[in-house]
């Protein structure tokens, strides 16, 4: 099902035009209160940059119950006079979630957002990512339980066929072989939706080892080389699809998409 809110978004004159006004935008993110709490971030039996499994504590937050659209960031483009990504083998969809965007596009969308709206919009950290995908910090290997696969876009068997590919989730299909409309699957148990599935999505923080110490909001560390992708997407298999999968890449990498957070 596509959220019917998903973008409410018009022009009342071209908003390309020499001299027209933000207020032509509207927006609504239907952003979700998250209740921080503490809970063991990282998984000791995963990757090597999983460990070690430390306790990391979040404060209240709110995040975005959706990812941002392809809708919602042509009109960025449009507004700031500048080109879209580049364009996926399946096309621009408007409720789709945006894609093949770098760390800096994010940040450069959310720059914009924030003076257009008067907002203090911002990536959601690492740690942050990770509270969510677990549900508020729950244990386990995969947030829908140590089982098969529930309620995400993920390398299924539409995919594989798709695709010609075997790293898939063998007994589950959730029909869709690249990305889905935001929103088609069920939330999860705090309401946000896709959290790790559809579209792998940027993080705030610049990549770090993990430390047995415990830490109270962490950002990671200043200036670094790589950011932090999270969260599963339309070709994550088992393996990637874990709650404490995570992965580095330069900000300049153009692929993933990413959401909003702000703070409470």
């Amino acid at each position: 099902m596509v959220p019917k809110f998903y973008l409410l978004l018009f022009l009342l004159s071209m908003v390309c035009d020499e001299g027209s006004s933000n207020d032509h935008l509207y927006f609504n993110y239907n952003m979700i209160k998250i209740k921080g709490g503490t809970f063991t971030m990282g998984q000791n039996s995963g990757e090597g940059d999983e460990k070690p499994e430390h306790e990391v504590t979040i404060s209240d937050f709110y995040i975005s119950k959706y990812e941002v659209t392809v809708a919602e960031f042509r009109q960025f483009c449009i507004a700031t006079d500048r080109e879209m990504p580049k364009q996926p083998e399946w096309g621009w969809i408007d409720n789709h979630p945006i894609i093949n965007t770098s760390w800096y596009d994010a940040q450069d969308y959310i720059d914009w957002l924030n003076s257009t709206m008067s907002e203090q919009y911002r990536l959601p950290t690492e740690a942050e990512f990770e509270y969510v995908i677990r549900n508020g910090g729950q244990s386990g290997v995969y947030p829908w339980s140590d089982d098969n696969s529930i309620n995400e876009n993920l390398a299924d068997i539409t995919f594989g066929l798709t695709n010609n590919s075997t790293r898939i989730w063998k007994n589950y299909n959730d029909g869709f072989a690249f990305t889905s409309p935001v929103g088609s699957f069920e939330p999860n148990q705090l309401g946000v939706y896709d959290i790790n599935g559809n579209i792998w999505e940027w993080c705030h923080d610049s990549y770090s080892h993990y430390t047995n110490d415990a830490k109270n909001n962490p950002k990671g560390v200043e200036n670094g080389e790589e950011k932090v992708g999270r969260g599963g997407s339309y070709t994550a298999d088992p393996w990637h699809s874990r709650s404490a999968s995570r992965s580095y890449v330069k900000p300049t990498f153009e692929r993933p998409g990413f959401r909003l957070a702000k703070n409470l």
